[in-house]
């Protein structure tokens, strides 16, 4: 069942480097009719030089008992899955068979694809199917900049935030003593509880809480946080258009890649009745 297998290694002249990028193609080791080269190891060999001679003869000697071990235990479970094996030979054929399939639809669809969406057809599907943008949790548009607690004029900081009037005197003073904010822009959606986590906020019910105020400030034990709130939308509502509209742009993505194909599978079968390479009874 196994074969003999002869190992032997070439002395490192033509084994421990590669000259001039081509390996001597000596052989190394034989299994019945199958052999290791030289060249079959080349990429796994160190630079000249690089390694003790003992150190490269080691190393080769590693190269060749793995192969053996590999072709070995190939040998084995051809002999002992004799049964099994047509079954392995079909499942081969068939993953090969998906894999060019995969290949030449993925080539085909890159080609293809027109990857252009529109505003008007985002917001097509969004209206015709609003049911399926129904909020699973709170969403906000909000922001936060937070200066040191005993940053200068910090009460006056908070009555200036907190009036229309005196914006510029805040955003003047900020300027020098804000020394964190949000991450993102006043305008993009967020989960509500993602944006709480950062403010020291304490609210037995926080939606009612920023639901009731466009501004407010908060404090904890370092920072003071100046927190504008643009928009809110409760869990069970129906998402705004922007905070879905990626999603949506990969769906009519997606049901525009499963048409082609399916184009590409009538079009293939279509093509071979007609030049009669496929003769349907």
């Amino acid at each position: 069942m196994i074969k003999s297998i002869f190992i032997g290694l070439v002395s490192l002249a033509s084994v421990g480097c590669v000259s001039n990028g081509t390996a001597e193609s000596d052989v190394l080791a034989e299994l019945g009719n199958k052999q290791l080269l030289v060249e079959d190891i080349a990429d796994h060999l160190p630079k000249s030089g690089s390694m003790s001679t003992a150190d490269s003869i080691s190393l080769v000697n590693r190269l060749v008992r793995q192969w053996a071990e590999n072709a070995l235990l190939v040998d084995a479970a051809e002999f002992n899955l004799q049964v099994e094996l047509a079954d392995f030979e079909q499942l081969v054929e068939q993953y090969r068979n998906d894999l060019l399939k995969h290949a030449y639809i993925d080539g085909y669809v890159s080609q293809h694809l027109d990857t252009t969406i529109t505003p008007a057809q985002v917001k097509g599907y969004y209206d015709q199917n609003l049911s399926n943008f129904e909020l699973k949790e709170s969403i906000i548009q909000a922001f936060y900049a937070a200066a040191p607690l005993k940053a200068q004029k910090t009460k006056e900081a908070k009555r200036w935030f907190l009036s229309d009037r005196y914006q510029d005197k805040y955003l003047d003073w900020a300027e020098v003593f804000i020394t964190k904010q949000s991450n993102y822009g006043d305008s993009v959606w967020v989960p509500m509880m993602d944006f709480l986590e950062e403010l020291p906020l304490e609210s037995n019910n926080p939606y009612n809480y920023l639901n009731r105020r466009a501004r407010f400030t908060c404090e904890d034990t370092a920072l003071v946080y100046f927190v504008q709130v643009n928009a809110l939308r409760i869990k069970d509502s129906y998402s705004p258009l922007p905070y879905v509209e990626e999603r949506i742009k990969k769906v009519l993505l997606n049901k525009r890649r499963l048409a082609l194909i399916e184009q590409i599978e009538e079009n293939i079968i279509e093509h071979a009745i007609e030049e009669g390479t496929l003769i349907l009874h």
